[in-house]
């Protein structure tokens, strides 16, 4: 019998998909945390961002727990995010949940939606916490493949050095770990983000509002989970000689890195300007523009 907290909370994701073989192995995780929600009666709102085929857009209809919100018009991955969490705010209020915990996560993380791992998530955001974050402990990074596990700790050292000069407090965050769960408070950090306009507002949607949250007084912490990737991702999408793949994973990183206000790739992209203005005028391709990111984040 699941445990009666797990009413509490609304877990919302978003699924993008693209007819190749990547894309078909990470389907099938999706269906697994979605059967993992049903089962522990979890509500979980799913993001449509585009490319379902329709027999997947109706599987995924038939699960009462599942509330979809579709795509409108042109919008930033980060708008369509902010598009699902108010939707889990209004679910929350229409349900007359009094302290809802909001859960943003990949759809491939199925290990997260398990009890052992929504409990403690759900405790500490109960206990005060505006902001949970969660990390990832030894054994999960070590079932990454060495590029990504390379890039990713160096990644989370340069962000928590960032934070810590802005705010003078390092908060030792997984950042590069999408899992985030967060009260009404912590929504309106996520939900106010890009309000000018002026955001990459892509991956920095769930990464930033951490940060000014931090600014802002609210209670921010870091919480290990036991998270284990699943084996069809790691099988999928742990080809060390997959280039498209390392330069994608450099790309998050710095653009990532500049929108979190470190110095050396704020500088880098303002410097690059001028040349990624020529690229577009002489018509290279984006993969030959992100091959060129590639060279450069190694000389750095």
């Amino acid at each position: 019998m699941p445990k009666k907290e797990l009413k509490n909370i609304i877990v919302y994701t978003g699924v993008y998909y693209q007819d190749n073989a990547l894309y078909q192995a990470r389907s099938k995780i999706w269906f697994q945390t979605f059967d993992n929600a049903k089962k522990l009666g979890v509500k979980v709102v799913v993001r449509n961002d585009g490319g379902l085929p329709g027999e997947m857009l109706e599987r995924i209809k038939t699960y009462e727990n599942i509330t979809i919100v579709e795509k409108t018009g042109l919008n930033t991955l980060g708008g369509g995010r902010r598009e699902a969490l108010q939707k889990c705010l209004a679910i929350a209020e229409a349900e007359g949940i009094e302290n809802p915990v909001f859960l943003w996560t990949e759809p491939e993380k199925d290990d997260l939606i398990t009890e052992k791992n929504l409990l403690p998530l759900i405790k500490e955001v109960h206990a005060g916490n505006n902001i949970v974050v969660a990390a990832r402990e030894e054994k999960a990074w070590e079932q990454l493949p060495p590029f990504q596990r390379w890039a990713e700790r160096r990644a989370n050292a340069r962000a928590n050095q960032t934070v810590e000069k802005e705010t003078g407090i390092n908060p030792g965050l997984d950042f590069w770990f999408a899992p985030k769960a967060f009260d009404r408070i912590g929504a309106q950090e996520f939900l106010a983000y890009n309000s000018n306009k002026d955001r990459l507002d892509l991956w920095d949607s769930i990464m930033v509002p951490i940060v000014t949250a931090l600014k802002s007084g609210k209670k921010v912490k870091s919480l290990p989970i036991d998270f284990l990737y699943n084996k069809i991702q790691i099988d999928n999408e742990s080809d060390e000689l997959n280039r498209d793949i390392k330069i994608k994973r450099i790309e998050q990183y710095a653009q990532i890195l500049k929108e979190l206000g470190d110095p050396k790739w704020g500088g880098f992209f303002k410097e690059a300007e001028g040349e990624l203005a020529k690229v577009k005028e002489l018509s290279h391709t984006l993969a030959e523009a992100k091959k060129s990111l590639f060279g450069k984040f190694f000389k750095k």
